[in-house]
């Protein structure tokens, strides 16, 4: 397959910054930068200094160097790297993708009404273990307000665990009628288990275990007259980490549905329709992929997918889960093109029609 080009822009290592440096030897393997990064980092936790550690996060070059810095800071805030204590606190979210179809306007509420129904199908699904104290918020918040977290309040929950997720804020959904939307919330929580035992996200990530039941338990709770709707569980992960996986459940569950509305649009009216995967650089360095959807015989006809690019994203992973959905449809008309495109294409759309003259030389497969 061919691989599609990273529209991401990473930062420019300074080399007079010691943290920079610190952070890409670390990457590298070196034991004592490791070593010296993370006292640093736990010293900017204990003191509250976030500025810091998102400075940090914005100059890192290497994707690579990003990710592995990233799995530290969450590490680190979970007291994953302390050995002693008799316990482990982890605050944790998972995320919840809602599929929705409303024939009027209506409002899904930002609030569980029977959170502890929730609570009571982990257990006796067999997916909380060894936790003890586990608890979870009614309040269904968004990705913003987990990406607003800082680092460091979660470090500090520890000591007032019940309190912590309990600050997040809930945030309603505005339905209006049309097609099918996707739509992002979390539903966040704590628990405590001995170190050496297994935390809830290990005994809860088998999905297979809960997942229906608990699907139906919020399908129940969120049900209202003129509306359809889905709620798609995905398994818990430590609080920072939730936006980021969350978004990447988003957008999977959102390119489906995308694909499945528009082949049906497409082979009712004209056929198959030949689609053209891109990748795209904005001005501000940021990247993007973009899927079109286009017919040879109808100009008229042009359907378009965007995938926000996050640094955290594998895109290869992501170009294979494209590929793999679009052959499990069929869809057999599929070119990559090769070369990083602008935001804005020299015809003005944003999409690439299959048959434009000056689109770049693409891999047909």
């Amino acid at each position: 397959m061919t691989r599609i080009p990273d529209p991401r822009r990473y930062g420019k290592l300074d080399n007079d910054d010691p943290i920079g440096v610190l952070i890409e030897r670390s990457a590298g393997g070196d034991a004592d930068a490791q070593h010296a990064l993370l006292v640093w980092l736990r010293e900017c936790l204990e003191r509250g200094n976030d500025k810091s550690i998102f400075q940090a996060l914005r100059q890192i070059p290497s994707p690579t160097a990003y990710r592995k810095f990233w799995d530290l800071i969450n590490t680190t805030v979970s007291g994953g790297d302390v050995e002693d204590g008799a316990i482990a606190v982890r605050p944790f979210a998972f995320p919840i993708v809602l599929v929705t179809g409303a024939r009027a306007a209506a409002v899904v509420p930002g609030t569980l009404p029977d959170v502890e129904a929730i609570r009571a199908l982990f257990e006796r699904h067999g997916a909380v273990g060894a936790t003890r104290n586990f608890g979870l918020t009614n309040a269904l918040c968004s990705a913003q307000a987990l990406e607003g977290l800082k680092p460091s309040m979660v470090f500090h929950w520890s000591g007032q665990w019940l309190d912590g997720p309990r600050e997040l804020p809930p945030a309603s959904i505005p339905l209006h009628p049309g097609r099918e939307q996707v739509h992002l919330r979390f539903l966040a929580g704590a628990g405590i288990a001995p170190r050496e035992a297994p935390s809830f996200l290990e005994t809860a990530s088998d999905i297979g275990a809960w997942g229906m039941a608990v699907t139906r338990e919020l399908g129940r709770q969120l049900a209202q007259p003129a509306v359809d709707l889905v709620a798609i569980p995905r398994v818990p992960v430590d609080i920072l980490r939730a936006a980021h996986a969350g978004r990447c459940a988003e957008l999977e569950v959102a390119f489906s549905v995308f694909v499945s509305n528009t082949l049906r649009q497409f082979r009712s009216a004209v056929g198959d329709p030949a689609v053209v995967i891109s990748a795209h650089r904005h001005e501000t360095g940021s990247g993007e992929l973009r899927v079109s959807m286009s017919c040879l015989l109808d100009d008229t006809l042009l359907e378009g997918f965007r995938w926000p690019l996050h640094p955290l994203d594998d895109l290869d992973a992501i170009q294979e889960s494209m590929s793999a959905l679009l052959q499990d449809c069929r869809v057999r008309d599929v070119c990559v093109v090769e070369s990083l495109l602008p935001d804005r294409l020299a015809s003005g759309r944003l999409f690439l029609r299959a048959d434009e003259e000056r689109s770049p030389a693409g891999a047909r497969h």
